[in-house]
């Protein structure tokens, strides 16, 4: 089996859209003001970084295209966003739904932007 150009872009792709699925169940929990097992959120910031980490060494490798950039950019502000919750979270207890809803849509643009710009 050979793999194609694209197969880090589509790896990143599939790892961000699991940090999304999972930054949305987090939010979920949140937002109904219930409780889980297991830190939701961290695990959902670990996936996450995952992504970015793959998409900034393709960058870097330069086997992207220059639509991609962009993407890379509006993940590193989602980043800020989400440790600004942390930090939030961890001072107050209490979670503003306004940067919750914020930090969904930044991360949903970016993976949008990454979709689109990667060749296939």
């Amino acid at each position: 089996m050979q793999l194609t150009e694209t197969w880090p872009g589509i790896l990143a792709l599939v790892v961000l859209t699991c940090a999304i699925i999972g930054g949305a169940l987090t939010a979920f929990v949140r937002l109904t003001d219930r409780n889980t097992v297991v830190d939701t959120g961290l695990i959902h910031a670990r996936v996450g970084v995952a992504g970015i980490a793959i998409v900034l060494l393709v960058m870097l490798g330069g086997e992207s295209p220059a639509s991609t950039r962009p993407a890379l950019g509006l993940f590193l502000l989602t980043v800020m966003a989400g440790v600004a919750l942390y930090f939030i979270i961890r001072r107050k207890g209490v979670l503003p739904k306004t940067i919750i809803f914020i930090h969904g849509v930044m991360a949903a643009t970016s993976l949008a932007i990454l979709l689109f710009g990667l060749p296939f």
